[in-house]
């Protein structure tokens, strides 16, 4: 190759590293650059994040769509969150539900428990591209989405954890289908499914757990069933009544109506449903103890109750 082939070669290759950097340096200002492409962040791709891999519809539900009550309903959410970033001194109601991703423990709503997973974290590590997708979507609720605005925040969001999480792994040999079994099986001195619905069946007196394995650890399973009354899900204290003929009762409001309302408590291992007229009520305030017996680990073997863990483990 002669000299001059050899510098139109090295000027072609300039010129073309040229136009790379530009590009480059042009993606970076906007945002769309070293792998934070805005692409995927839109209220369409957040929304199925939001009711798929997000898991957030375990916890949540949008109005009439969905059923989970774990945490507030997300209806209207955007307008809501202007008010509660004025109440608690943020900017924005963008800043707020930022915040509430991030740090899902600082801005708990009121009647709620510090439950809410860190979603870029074990179990559920989404992205921080699919994090912002779900906030646009986010957004939609009760006001319009703003991508260039919420791009701002793109550094506040972690990426998901790269840390290597070791399996859960119980101290003896369980199987989740025999933990399934115990579960289910309304012959033993305590049945989960007599309160609790997985995937359609079982009973719901306490909150639903289809798919809380996929947002939950099993130290949250084991704290949960040993210290029921630790962590009440709203919705679900125990109500104390006390009827003008002096009768006691504690139990769990199934319904209620201006004249009535219908107890769900617990007697000798069974739920059993009570009616009671308004008009006969003495007294009735809320608990702090929960009606899933405080007694189940020593109810049931130990085989048996991390069989038990390590089913709700596997409900992804």
């Amino acid at each position: 190759m002669n000299k001059s082939m050899l510098k139109i070669t090295a000027f072609g290759i300039v010129v073309i590293g040229f136009y790379i950097y530009i590009t480059m340096y042009v993606s970076g200002l906007s945002g769309t650059g070293g792998g934070e492409s805005a692409g995927g962040v839109s209220p369409e791709s957040g929304e199925k994040i939001f009711w798929g891999d997000g898991q957030c519809s375990t916890c949540h539900k949008i109005g009439s769509s969905g059923s989970a009550t774990r945490g507030p309903d997300q209806e209207g959410l955007s307008g809501r969150a202007e008010e509660r970033a004025k109440e608690v001194g943020l900017p924005s109601g963008l800043d707020y539900m930022v915040e509430s991703i991030v740090e899902p423990d600082k801005y708990v709503v009121k009647g709620y428990d510090k439950i809410m997973p860190k979603v870029f974290d074990p179990p559920i590590m989404l992205s921080r591209e699919k994090i912002l997708a779900v906030l646009s979507y986010l957004q939609t609720l009760g006001g319009e989405p703003d991508i260039g605005a919420l791009m701002k925040y793109k550094d506040k969001i972690p990426e998901a954890s790269k840390k290597k999480v070791k399996p859960w792994v119980p101290p003896m040999v369980v199987d989740a289908k025999e933990g399934e079994k115990v579960f289910f099986d309304e012959t033993r001195p305590v049945t989960c499914g007599k309160c609790h619905v997985v995937n359609g069946k079982g009973k719901k007196v306490g909150p639903e757990l289809t798919g809380i394995g996929a947002i939950q650890t099993p130290e949250y399973f084991l704290e949960s069933i040993l210290k029921p009354s630790a962590k009440i899900i709203k919705g679900y204290e125990t109500m104390y009544v006390i009827t003008t003929d002096g009768i006691p009762y504690n139990g769990l409001i199934k319904s209620e109506t201006e004249e009535e309302i219908v107890l769900l408590k617990e007697e000798s291992g069974e739920i059993e449903e009570v009616t009671i007229a308004k008009s006969d009520i003495e007294e009735m305030k809320k608990q702090d103890v929960s009606i899933m017996p405080g007694n189940i680990a020593e109810l049931l073997s130990v085989q048996d109750f991390y069989g038990i863990v390590s089913f709700l483990q596997s409900l992804k």
